[in-house]
């Protein structure tokens, strides 16, 4: 599948319905769980159906939504996208790799790619939002040029999270 941005080891396209086995992988990670949440996805059919609703539909109806970050070779490696939330004002940064692929600054240049490409996809400000206990992830968002704006509980585990601002 065609790449919508690239970057030097990095190709960011849309989802398909052969990513449902990797995005099956990623979301029962125990980091992905731990920092993102359970998403209730366990099967493969929910997998698929995850994408069509969420990936899909967001780049349809927003204009913006989550990538595929893969090598250049094609290897899956994660997610990267704008979400919009109804909790935020503005659309958020999110991002997640599959835990093999961590520590190679692979989030990092795949976020850098969509951050300075958001005005093609409609997006002038950015926030992100982050656990207080996800240091990698706030390292990763400050290196990005990221400030911390404030906290915020937004999750009905009342859970307050560190919001951004870009």
């Amino acid at each position: 599948m065609e790449a919508v941005f690239k970057t030097q080891r990095l190709l960011l396209r849309y989802a398909n319905e052969h990513d449902a086995a990797m995005l099956l992988t990623l979301v029962n990670q125990p980091n992905f769980i731990k920092y993102i949440g359970d998403k209730a996805i366990y099967t493969h059919s929910d997998a698929k159906r995850y994408i069509e609703q969420s990936f899909r539909a967001a780049h349809k109806h927003q204009g913006f939504g989550p990538y595929i970050i893969t090598l250049h070779n094609g290897e899956v490696v994660g997610v990267v996208g704008f979400y919009k939330r109804d909790v935020l004002q503005l659309p958020d940064l999110g991002f997640a790799l599959l835990t093999r692929y961590e520590k190679n600054g692979y989030i990092f240049e795949a976020a850098k790619a969509l951050l300075q490409n958001r005005h093609t996809l409609g997006i002038k400000q950015v926030s992100a939002i982050c656990t207080a206990n996800n240091i990698a992830s706030q390292c990763v968002l400050l290196k990005l040029g990221f400030n911390r704006v404030g906290k915020a509980v937004i999750n009905n585990d009342k859970t307050a999270v560190i919001i951004y601002g870009y």
